[in-house]
């Protein structure tokens, strides 16, 4: 690992058509359909489960990117999927600009799956009583939920969104990096 170039590393990973992240970074595609990622990571994924599919590869033939076609619908509340790289890290040297447009379409889809989530479950109210969060659970539920719908005015350009302290998305980096 280069922690003096942390965030700056980068490799080549070919890019699926017709998966999200074909979508999300179409328009910085050229020919050869190829990005240059950031990598962090000693994890490989080397064969997946039938359900999921294929979203990008490095040149060595590893999987860099996956989704499942049967669960992912943002505008339903659907996101699974797994990547190996950082999009919202990928940033040009000394700058806020992103590598590329299309490095936040990631964290947008998520936010949109979460929200689409949330009033799917008000509306249909599913849950059994028996089944109800204790208490100690609930504020941590209700503490990443405020996480995200921080992120969602942040990356919206909400008018909050300089008020933002690094802590108040704390929470939601925190869940992701368990999952």
């Amino acid at each position: 690992m280069d922690y003096d170039n942390y965030d700056g590393h980068r490799h080549v990973v070919n890019i699926v058509e017709e998966t999200p992240l074909h979508q999300w970074f179409e328009e910085s595609l050229q020919d050869n359909m190829e990005i240059r990622v950031n990598s962090y990571h000693h994890q490989r994924v080397k064969r997946l489960a039938q359900r999921f599919k294929p979203m990008a590869y490095a040149p060595d033939g590893l999987i860099e990117g996956f989704y499942d076609p049967d669960a992912y619908n943002p505008e339903e509340g659907k996101f699974i999927m797994g990547l190996q790289f950082h999009p919202e890290r990928m940033r040009k040297v000394n700058s806020d600009e992103f590598d590329y447009p299309g490095c936040t379409a990631a964290y947008k889809e998520f936010v949109k799956a979460v929200v689409a989530y949330q009033k799917r479950l008000n509306i249909i109210k599913r849950v059994p009583t028996s089944l109800k969060l204790d208490k100690e659970l609930e504020q941590k539920r209700n503490v990443i939920v405020r996480s995200f719908s921080l992120a969602r005015n942040l990356y919206e350009g909400g008018d909050n969104a300089r008020q933002l302290k690094e802590s108040d998305l704390k929470p939601g980096v925190e869940f992701f990096e368990v999952r």
